[in-house]
């Protein structure tokens, strides 16, 4: 054997023990941007205890098996397991499916409930909560503020309040104490989230109507069609009504892939072409669309895609609905992996890096 061929042989040798590692390494190392999870919630203790103590009407503990559950409108929403509440068995379940940072926030129904003081200091309650949370997991835990919304002066005093307590956003329902986001009850309040700036995630919740009437007080039809129609309303409702005029800054999260609404937005155009004598805006619905953020929890790859390319891979956020039973931390992460790799890291963690100022 010559020389040249010896090394040719010796070359070729090396470039596949190299392939052969780096294709070993492709299977276990971790992305090269942070996976943040920007859709995964989080009760406290102190936030169970007052509603224990302060249940209303329409919103109360009841004893299910083998754990407790909150009722909403004639509706078991939560199941109050371990997980709901213990931060070290959610630092446990992102370790193992490759999530380095959890935006966590109060879902429905949130602190939109029982009386002005029970909301206010619930509100006060679980914002602190959540701080100390960070603090004590720094670098794994950021959080979403909630506020009083209906009360709008006290909604704004703490609004105040935590944005010098770290908040990385805010966290409302889509519908509170019966009023839509929309409500110009509410406009005071919207004002002075643009004016600060934090995003504000618009979580779905019971729609305000007889839920026995429509149909879906079994089979989980509350969340899996209550909950998206209600996402699908609200920001129908956002862009038509000019709310979105009114507050051009703001950085709003529709939940769950925005519901339906990427598949309705050319209905929507067709519908507002048709109503000229009845606009609040003077554009079609699909130019706002773009204007909004969508967690990826879509369910399968062709949906995760067809959001993708309905509303841009900048505008997708990775999510996990952590820790309810429908929840997908992996399932999401993998569905997101198997997109092209400049998608893939913005949707892991790059847009919510931008957004949140993480």
């Amino acid at each position: 054997m010559n020389l040249e061929r010896r090394d040719l042989l010796i070359g070729a040798a090396g470039l596949g023990i190299a392939a052969m590692a780096q294709g070993a390494g492709a299977k276990t190392a971790k992305p090269a941007v942070k996976v943040i999870d920007v859709h995964t919630h989080n009760f406290t203790p102190r936030w169970v205890e007052m509603l224990r103590q302060h249940p209303d009407a329409d919103t109360r503990l009841i004893p299910t098996k083998p754990y407790e559950s909150i009722e909403y409108r004639g509706s078991p929403i939560v199941r109050l397991a371990p997980d709901m509440t213990d931060l070290d068995m959610r630092i446990a379940a992102m370790d193992k499916a490759g999530v380095d940072i959890a935006i966590i926030s109060l879902t429905a129904p949130n602190v939109f409930w029982s009386t002005r003081e029970v909301a206010i200091e619930t509100a006060r309650t679980v914002n602190d909560d959540f701080a100390a949370a960070e603090k004590k997991y720094p670098g794994r835990i950021k959080w979403m503020a909630s506020l009083p919304w209906q009360y709008p002066d006290a909604a704004i005093e703490e609004l105040a309040r935590i944005r010098g307590m770290g908040a990385a956003g805010l966290c409302l329902v889509t519908n509170m104490s019966g009023m839509l986001p929309d409500n110009e009850h509410f406009h005071p309040v919207w004002q002075a989230v643009q004016e600060s700036g934090l995003p504000a995630f618009i979580h779905p919740t019971v729609p305000m109507v007889d839920i026995k009437k429509w149909g879906v007080e079994s089979f989980g039809l509350a969340n899996t069609v209550g909950f998206t129609s209600d996402t699908t309303l609200v920001f129908a409702r956002l862009i038509l009504t000019g709310f979105m005029d009114k507050f051009p800054d703001l950085k709003l999260i529709a939940c769950h892939g925005g519901g339906t609404l990427p598949y309705l937005i050319s209905r929507m155009d067709k519908m507002w072409e048709n109503t000229t004598s009845r606009r609040l805006v003077n554009n079609p619905p699909s130019s706002y669309f773009r204007r909004f953020w969508y967690d990826a929890i879509v369910y399968d790859q062709a949906t995760l895609r067809f959001l993708v390319e309905q509303v841009g891979a900048d505008k997708v956020l990775y999510g996990s609905d952590y820790p309810f039973s429908i929840q997908d931390m992996v399932g999401v992460k993998a569905r997101v992996g198997a997109l092209p790799a400049d998608q893939r890291d913005k949707i892991y963690g790059l847009n919510a890096q931008a957004l949140f100022k993480i």
